[in-house]
């Protein structure tokens, strides 16, 4: 099963990386296909797309506040044809696979009107929605519409389900034996970390995070640039570490805020780190990086 998330990296790359690995804990390994991450290099863009595409059993279309004014050169860039987001749809519509809107946030379904006419039937799509406040939740509403759209998914589970029965009489047993050790999942990664981070843009930095946990959220620093940025938002659920910082970034008399999101998942005694900055003076492509904990701690 493979499914297809169409996004702009300007637009949605924090969320558009957060929902691959939510969908993969369900789906399993190498179940969705995102461009930054899995595109091998040195093949040209445009087949390997194509070619994704063409084994796409459903394509989500991740829609931002500035998915449908996003311009290049002063023009829409859903009206030009060499449009990657444009030829993505495209393609999916012209397969007649399930091709699903996911809203971010508050962004409103662009009508029919507004859209070039070879992109028109996605606005006749039942649409979904995924926020920030309520992200567990509406990617559970996500999960189970998929599941509903992909009858492989729901034959392949059956047998998981009779192995799921198989195994809680089995549990049942062991309990009752006093057998069982309860898992408890990867333990959260308390104390400092350290990563050697090269930035799209050259700059190079041996960067610190702290992190200390107080049930489900987490609270500590990041450092971006060499300096600590004290974390917002702080979330630990299901193995997964979320959070965002900010900066502010300057170009002659004009400052603006940066936003860092990070998606970290414990691999031992690594952390496996996704990482997205939003806003700014440019864009730039997500970032994946180690960290390592400090020898003291």
């Amino acid at each position: 099963m493979q499914i297809f998330i169409s996004y702009r990296r300007d637009d949605s790359a924090g969320h558009a990386g957060r929902l691959e690995e939510a969908l993969e804990r369900h789906f399993g390994p190498a179940s969705v296909f995102r461009d930054v991450e899995d595109l091998t290099p040195g093949r040209p863009f445009a087949d390997a797309l194509a070619q994704r595409l063409a084994s796409a059993e459903v394509a989500l279309v991740l829609i931002g506040p500035h998915w449908l004014e996003a311009r290049q050169d002063g023009a829409k860039r859903l009206w030009l044809d060499d449009d990657y987001v444009r030829k993505e749809i495209v393609l999916a519509l012209g397969r007649g696979i399930p091709v699903v809107p996911v809203l971010i946030d508050e962004t409103p379904m662009p009508l029919a009107d507004a859209l070039p006419d070879a992109l028109r039937p996605l606005a006749a799509r039942h649409a979904v929605r995924v926020s920030d406040a309520g992200w567990g939740d509406d990617v559970k509403r996500l999960i189970a519409a998929l599941d509903a759209l992909l009858p492989g998914a729901r034959v392949a589970s059956a047998p998981r389900r009779r192995r799921v029965l198989i195994g809680a009489a089995a549990l049942g047993l062991a309990v009752l034996a006093g057998l069982v050790l309860w898992p408890s999942g990867p333990p959260f990664p308390a104390g400092t970390w350290r990563a050697d981070v090269r930035y799209p843009w050259g700059d190079r930095y041996d960067e610190a995070f702290v992190f200390e946990r107080h049930g489900d959220t987490v609270s500590g620093s990041a450092g971006f640039l060499g300096t600590p940025r004290a974390i917002v938002d702080g979330r630990w659920r299901d193995g997964l570490l979320s959070f965002v910082t900010h900066s502010v970034s300057t170009l002659g008399s004009e400052d603006r805020t940066l936003t860092h999101r990070y998606h970290i998942t414990r691999d031992g005694e690594v952390l496996r780190v996704r990482y997205v900055q939003e806003g700014g003076f440019s864009s730039d492509p997500p970032l994946s990086f180690d960290a390592r904990r400090l020898a003291a701690d």
